[in-house]
């Protein structure tokens, strides 16, 4: 979990979106010779938008991690509005 205080929903999935692309762009355990690839699939969720508690930010960030996950994987979803469209920052 990343909490990304003072920083709206827009702001929160464009931060999503790099994050996601880095890590599956990445390849990690080098030194050891494996040069494994991640594909995350990574869930948005916004106080106040979204919901007014912890936990209800928790629950729906989970859910649209689960979303991507239960669909095709690898990718970034944001509650209340689903999976995201691949956006040009993401393409480049």
């Amino acid at each position: 979990m990343i909490l990304l205080p003072q920083t709206s929903k827009e702001n929160a999935i464009n931060v999503a979106r790099r994050l996601h692309k880095l890590i599956r762009e990445t390849v990690w355990l080098t030194k050891d010779e494996l040069n494994t690839h991640i594909t995350p699939s990574v869930g948005v969720a916004a106080y106040p938008i979204d919901s007014k508690s912890k936990e209800g930010l928790l629950h729906l960030a989970d859910e649209a991690m689960y979303l991507v996950k239960n669909t095709h994987r690898d990718d970034v979803a944001a509650a209340n509005v689903g999976i995201l469209p691949a956006s040009s920052e993401a393409a480049g």
